[in-house]
């Protein structure tokens, strides 16, 4: 890798993560944020929605037009005493012969948010005359159910007809080195929540009841078959649980319903619709009694073809060492509310190895290297 220092990246970093912007919630990280544009005079304008904080910062006219999108809010962070180090003390320790920051958002996202802004400032500094325009979009509901973000002020702009026609997406793409990935593209994310009736009574008299968590159960593990095995793009469509709960709190009645939340990241070989075939039929099959409510959270995508993704990969060549893999596994982002305008929409930030679990941490060099690949995107799109 090569040796690069953009220490502003890490000190805004820290001061992100010391404020708590638990979604939907930004708590000033997006007027922190626009504190370091303001003097390369970028212009802005705040979208506020169903409680959700958006800023659309830009800089220059015309085209090309280059986005950047991030996301100040952040998970909780569990249990506090299980960290080793206070999840909103950004502290820095040294580990290994690396420096590693600790905290909420460390990896995902505001190392990046930082990284993204950074870039920004100092490549419209050394360039206050560069063609086309660069922006940078954020949103305090991303972790959340996403009311009032990405997808709203996607809207806007398509009313506005300011439509990037470059898209980067900071979010943790990578999994063990910093340029190791780019996604091009991610599965959708379908949740179902599913209460199965049954019929209350005595554990001593089995006859007389129908033990919903039984048949809970049996649903379950019906709805754990393979739908298919991906395709040339795509992996295979992949089935969660993520909340169970049944129960009186007595230890001898069996209760009258038993109610869950399991979640679909699925491919373009599925739709929506094909998935909630596949869990009727199941109910269908075992005799269930259930009331079931489907939640689309997003539909598949992939980056459209063009220039971007080698560009970038060169980039990352360049900085990083490392040829990316091109990949669209994992959990879904905001870009699927870009991509739908026609934008390529690329993602690549932090690795994701800590994201959401207690001591979430970064390697502090690795997001310095982030800016300069930022850097370098801009300057090979915008000069």
């Amino acid at each position: 890798m090569a040796e690069i220092a953009h220490p502003d990246t890490v000190t805004l970093t820290q001061r992100l993560i010391r404020r708590q912007s638990i979604t939907p919630q930004d708590e000033g990280c997006q007027d922190l944020i626009y504190s370091y544009l303001k003097p390369g005079r970028f212009r802005t304008e705040p979208f506020y929605q169903d409680g959700t904080v958006n800023l659309l910062t830009l800089h220059g006219q015309g085209g090309p037009f280059v986005l950047f999108l991030g996301h100040t809010d952040v998970v909780p962070t569990g249990e506090r005493s299980a960290w080793s180090h206070d999840p909103f003390g950004a502290e820095i320790v040294e580990e290994d012969g690396r420096q590693m920051l600790y905290g909420r958002g460390s990896a995902d996202m505001k190392g990046a948010d930082a990284a993204m802004t950074i870039a920004l400032r100092d490549f419209v500094h050394a360039h206050p005359e560069h063609k086309g325009t660069c922006a940078l979009l954020l949103t305090s509901n991303e972790e959340g159910d996403g009311k009032g973000g990405v997808s709203y002020v996607a809207g806007k702009l398509k009313e506005q007809h300011l439509i990037p026609d470059y898209c980067l997406v900071g979010e943790p793409s990578c999994r063990d080195k910093l340029g190791d990935t780019i996604k091009v593209g991610r599965r959708g994310s379908l949740t179902a929540h599913i209460t199965v009736k049954g019929r209350q009574g005595h554990v001593a008299y089995p006859e007389r009841l129908i033990n919903p968590i039984h048949q809970a159960a049996a649903l379950i593990a019906q709805l754990q078959q393979p739908l298919d095995q991906g395709n040339e793009v795509f992996p295979p469509t992949s089935f969660e649980m993520t909340n169970i709960k049944a129960g009186t709190g007595a230890e001898n009645v069996v209760p009258q319903t038993c109610s869950f939340m399991c979640n679909w990241r699925f491919n373009s070989l599925q739709s929506e619709e094909s998935i909630q075939a596949f869990v009727e039929q199941a109910v269908e099959k075992l005799g269930l009694e259930c009331e079931i409510r489907f939640v689309l959270n997003g539909l598949p995508f992939v980056a459209a073809e063009g220039d971007f993704c080698p560009r970038l990969a060169r980039i990352i060549k360049e900085i990083c060492g490392i040829e990316p893999e091109l990949s669209t596994s994992g959990g879904t982002s905001d870009g699927r509310f870009i991509a739908p305008l026609g934008t390529q929409t690329l993602e690549f930030g932090p690795r994701s190895l800590s994201i959401h679990q207690i001591d979430e941490k970064t390697d502090v060099k690795e997001l310095e290297l982030l800016t300069e690949v930022y850097i370098k995107l801009l300057e090979n799109l915008l000069l």
